[in-house]
């Protein structure tokens, strides 16, 4: 897809520079009544309409710079435990091995299986439960992949209150109705972050997590001090039909909804449907953590895409 991502190059470097690495946010905290199915300590994770339970020290990482693409960096002998979901796969043939834990350390990894239908396979370290449309690739010990494999289960909506799908994936253009000023919005002590694909009436929930207590309305509040007018954006270098890009993030908290688009070239920012407001370094790092590390949302959390950069990197400039 030429001009989808401009920067995409240069991103993946900087994913495989920290290949593995848990990330610095805390880990999303599930709701009470979630919890109470899980082992102390425990989290859930959800990919499409699938939920599964990891430990809560688990980090995240790239599926194909865990999985596929184990051999890039096999020298690296602190492999720590991560929730793995589809991104960028390094065109390189590893060849046997990644169904062994030496090589991967434990990883449990999303993914969209091939044709085989729902069921449970084990091969070497490895267990895999396909089940609703989803692969669920589990990579460790015997008796954790035990543990984990059967906390798989199909969601409508998963413990952190984001259903497994939403319109803004057929339609990426979509405003929030009803629409609701987010600057009305008071004494808020949840907010649900749910990151989807964009693209056809299949497409489906990336990840889950929630901010609670403080967090959530600090996280509003720096949108609210974010200026009007959205961006920024770079229309030049993405072909129209792919402007938004390959996913987008619904902020939910009560019956109210926000949009938070930065993928592709275009629609950047925060739209709560009656204004939409622009995204900054400031204003992503509160959804940029977690299960979301692997996003885009990270480039404008940690200062790589500015102003400066995009503008001279795309190839409609």
């Amino acid at each position: 897809m030429n001009g989808v991502r401009p920067i995409a190059a240069v991103f993946v470097l900087l994913m495989l520079a920290g290949c593995g690495a848990p990330a610095a946010p805390e880990a999303p905290s599930p709701s009470s009544s979630s919890s109470e199915l899980l082992p102390s300590g425990w989290r859930w994770e959800s990919y499409g309409g699938v939920q599964v339970g990891v430990p809560g020290e688990f980090g995240w990482a790239g599926r194909g710079t865990r999985l596929e693409a184990w051999c890039v960096r096999s020298d690296v002998p602190d492999k720590p435990p991560v929730v793995a979901r589809p991104t960028v796969t390094p065109a390189i043939a590893c060849g046997d091995g990644e169904d062994r834990l030496e090589n991967t350390g434990t990883v449990v990894a999303f993914g969209d299986p091939p044709e085989e239908r729902d069921g449970v396979e084990d091969r070497g370290d490895r267990t895999t439960v396909r089940i609703a449309g989803v692969e669920v690739v589990i990579q460790a010990e015997k008796e954790l992949r035990r543990r984990i494999a059967a906390t798989v289960h199909r969601v409508r909506t998963d413990a952190y209150g984001c259903p497994a799908t939403h319109p803004i994936s057929a339609k990426p253009d979509l405003r929030p109705l009803p629409a609701t000023d987010v600057a009305t919005l008071r004494d808020v002590t949840a907010l649900s972050l749910c990151r989807y694909e964009l693209g056809p009436s299949g497409a489906f929930l990336i990840a889950g997590s929630r901010l609670e207590g403080p967090a959530a309305g600090q996280a509003l509040a720096q949108i609210v001090q974010a200026p009007a007018g959205g961006g920024p954006d770079w229309p030049r270098s993405c072909l129209p039909e792919v402007a938004y890009g390959e996913e987008a993030m619904v902020l939910r908290t009560g019956g109210s909804e926000i949009f938070l688009r930065y993928d592709g070239c275009s629609g950047h920012g925060f739209d709560d449907g009656v204004i939409v407001r622009r995204l900054s370094r400031t204003g992503a790092a509160p959804f940029a953590g977690g299960p979301h590390s692997t996003s885009m949302i990270t480039a404008f959390s940690t200062g790589f895409v500015d102003d400066k950069i995009i503008p001279s990197a795309g190839p409609g400039k």
